[in-house]
């Protein structure tokens, strides 16, 4: 189903509640990278004044993939799963964005895209969902 980005953003904010929002203001959350706090308070206060549509069967296999992936690779701290979830499904579904801070993948912007030698092209990689085309230097 095609919905506008406003709708879709409104969705993700929906997930985060009135508790919640004041734990990632005070930083009381554990179970969150700075980045993907940083990303989610973005997220809550991004206004929705970018126009556009998200494809939402792309982002449920968006979500779908990364929930299997940490599941298997942070399967120790399945609360901190909702902060990468929704720290990636913003930057790539509203914000149009690397889903990677820079540091870690070191993709970099030319020309208003995103280039990434991290950039996987295996089925079932997430990355077929980041913004990022492949560099090979």
């Amino acid at each position: 189903m095609i919905v506008s980005r406003s709708v879709y953003l409104d969705s993700l904010k929906s997930r985060v509640s009135q508790e919640e929002r004041g734990d990632l203001e005070s930083s009381n959350i554990v179970l969150i990278s700075s980045y993907n706090r940083e990303t989610v308070l973005r997220m809550l206060h991004d206004g929705g004044s970018g126009t556009g549509t998200v494809d939402t069967d792309q982002a449920d296999a968006l979500e779908k993939a990364l929930g299997a992936y940490l599941a298997q690779y942070m399967a120790e701290y399945p609360p901190g799963h909702k902060w990468v979830i929704l720290s990636c499904l913003y930057l790539s579904q509203i914000a149009g964005e690397p889903m990677h801070p820079q540091r870690i993948t070191g993709w970099r912007k030319e020309n208003g895209a995103y280039y990434c030698r991290a950039r996987e092209e295996q089925p079932g990689s997430v990355c077929r969902w980041c913004v990022c085309r492949r560099a090979d230097s």
